[in-house]
């Protein structure tokens, strides 16, 4: 992966003034228009560019353009084209015609990304070796062109044998940094590593932990061959563990599950009745609150952060805590108090991890003046992002 600043194109066309300026995207990374488009204009936005994916990895190809004109009533008309070849030369695919900025812009200097977006995947018969994605961006208001060109590797799924998972340390690092480095083949060699380590012993932490792995899993489900062939070599602990992130993650089949006997089988089944974990529903657990953050960490992206900000509607219930210990203490009054207690970790959490992730503050400043927030959604959101300890300055 290399990581391309969008800067450098602003940089560019303030040197190429007036002359339409254009820049491809191909990423594996699904929430790339989250971070483009959930972010305040001011910002520049990391978004990971693919050198090579493997067979049934999905990716996604777009185009940026910027410095194009505008006809008499300030509008604009951009449009581009893919065009993918394969190793020998021929036509892979292509989609032309797709709009990219169309309609009245402020100003044309910014850069504007096309909402069309190719996602895409190589197939088991398509050949290894290096794909070209040419891009071909049209300005019908001036009549100028732009043609942009770059290279896509398909290449073999490493074995999960071959990443190596150092120490805990190691482990931590790989998982709070995964949305910026995505790699979703090493994600069965870390997930083993934690399951047979004693990280796993620590029931309150395996559901924050789980969810980055069934997040990576859902969304990358050419890694379920890996994962069945692996999981006949471990031990029944491990095995277990896997059957949860077939489960829950969605990319389990019926012939895999049939197979399966004894303990694996009643450990299934009883997987299999269980309800899914809903972190988008009535949060009535801390836990949820975990699993919002471990899907932001696999993933980067908006929607979880949202959540937990609509979630800021709890501090009605601040006070409870306190109240519960007069109460008569009946389930109502334990609610209550169960409540309180997820909102004082949720601040906990956001002023934490708003220090830690400039992509979560980003979100949070966006969310302020462009959602649609309650009145104390937007009250506790100043406030944790403007006192002394939210890392602002």
């Amino acid at each position: 992966m290399i990581k391309i600043n969008l800067l450098i194109l602003i940089i560019i066309s303030s040197f190429q003034s007036w002359s339409l300026q254009g820049l491809t995207i191909q990423t594996i990374d699904y929430s790339f228009q989250d971070k483009w488009h959930r972010t305040v204009s001011s910002s520049t936005p990391k978004i990971s560019i693919a050198e090579h994916v493997f067979k049934k990895q999905y990716f996604y190809v777009t185009a940026i353009a910027s410095d194009f004109a505008l006809d008499a009533e300030g509008r604009a008309n951009v449009t581009y084209s893919i065009f993918i070849t394969s190793p020998n030369g021929s036509s892979y695919a292509e989609q032309k015609d797709l709009p990219l900025i169309q309609g009245m812009v402020t100003n044309k200097t910014n850069l504007q990304m096309s909402n069309n977006v190719l996602k895409i995947c190589f197939e088991e018969n398509d050949e290894f070796g290096k794909y070209v994605i040419g891009i071909e961006i049209i300005d019908h208001v001036s009549g100028e062109q732009k043609k942009l060109q770059s290279n896509l590797k398909l290449v073999e799924l490493p074995s999960y044998k071959d990443t190596k998972v150092k120490n805990d340390a190691d482990f931590s690092t790989w998982i709070s940094t995964y949305y910026q480095h995505q790699k979703p083949e090493e994600a069965l060699s870390y997930y083993l590593y934690y399951a047979k380590s004693k990280l796993s012993d620590n029931e309150s932490s395996f559901w924050p932990v789980f969810s980055i792995f069934m997040e990576i899993a859902k969304n990358n489900a050419y890694l379920l061959p890996q994962i069945t062939e692996c999981y006949v070599k471990q031990d029944l602990k491990t095995k277990i563990y896997l059957l949860y992130l077939l489960r829950y993650s969605g990319i389990g089949t019926a012939d895999f599950y049939e197979q399966l006997e004894g303990d694996e089988k009643k450990t299934y089944l009883k997987l299999k009745d269980s309800p899914d974990k809903d972190f988008y529903g009535e949060i009535t657990d801390p836990a949820q609150l975990d699993m919002l953050w471990g899907t932001f960490t696999a993933s980067g992206s908006y929607e979880p952060i949202l959540k937990l900000i609509q979630t800021l509607d709890y501090e009605k219930y601040q006070g409870a805590l306190d109240n519960f210990k007069k109460s008569k203490q009946t389930e109502e009054d334990r609610n209550l108090a169960l409540k309180n207690a997820i909102y004082n970790a949720l601040v906990w959490s956001m002023k934490s991890n708003a220090r830690q992730h400039e992509l979560v503050k980003a979100y949070l400043v966006w969310a302020l003046n462009n959602e649609t927030l309650s009145e104390i959604q937007k009250t506790e959101l100043k406030n944790l992002m403007f006192s002394k300890n939210s890392g602002e300055k």
